[in-house]
């Protein structure tokens, strides 16, 4: 008989949104960068037409059950006659990505010339293991878009799930817990507004991952 794994809840990781020094600031070679500053209210992330991501390693591979984050955005992207998600609208305010542990690696090769995030995002897996994927959880402007998920075009290894609606600014309290537990590495938060020439701020007051056993 095939053992069944029990989740029970062991505790909460609170993600330190007023540390500069815990987080990675990093940059896509071919687009400008956001801002990101950390304040007494939390990691603040300012968008003008921008996009660059922010990780986050854990001290070692946990199994998450359940995501919670607050904030406030000042401004909803603009994707007036556009879908989110396709062409001049593949651009969201929040995306709250977990990586995955898993046994992909790169080559020699792919080290070499692989861009500077994906050879970053196969560092933070632990010596002598790998990456299975980055899961993200999308925030979208339209209920329309709820619950669609995808593997993203621009990479194998990255994946989509439309949890949240963010459709106004002000604040936001946002959960989403998983269909089951993932051993998770890192967060990678994607806040973005290159493709659709957004400008805009999310302030995130509060991110927390609640963990299984």
């Amino acid at each position: 008989m095939q053992k069944i794994r029990s989740w029970a809840l062991a505790g909460v990781i609170a993600l330190p949104l007023h540390q500069p020094g815990a987080w990675q600031l990093l940059q896509y070679s071919s687009l400008k960068p956001n801002e990101v500053s950390f304040t007494e209210q939390g990691m603040q992330v300012s968008v003008d037409s921008s996009a660059s991501p922010v990780i986050y390693p854990l001290d070692g591979p946990r199994w998450i059950r359940k995501v919670e984050v607050t904030g406030r955005l000042s401004n909803l992207l603009a994707l007036s006659g556009v879908t989110q998600g396709l062409k001049g609208g593949d651009d969201y305010c929040l995306k709250v990505g977990l990586v995955i542990a898993g046994d992909k690696t790169l080559n020699a090769f792919q080290r070499i010339f692989s861009a500077r995030w994906v050879k970053t995002l196969f560092e933070l897996a632990p010596k002598g293991s790998g990456v299975d994927r980055i899961q993200f959880l999308n925030a979208v402007q339209s209920e329309a878009l709820l619950g669609r998920q995808r593997q993203h075009p621009l990479s194998e290894i990255m994946y989509e799930q439309n949890v949240w609606l963010l459709n106004k600014s002000g604040d936001f309290e946002l959960s989403y817990t998983l269909d089951q537990p993932e051993q998770v590495i890192a967060i990678w938060l994607s806040i973005d507004g290159d493709d659709s020439a957004s400008k805009y701020t999310t302030l995130i007051t509060g991110l927390k991952l609640e963990l299984a056993d």
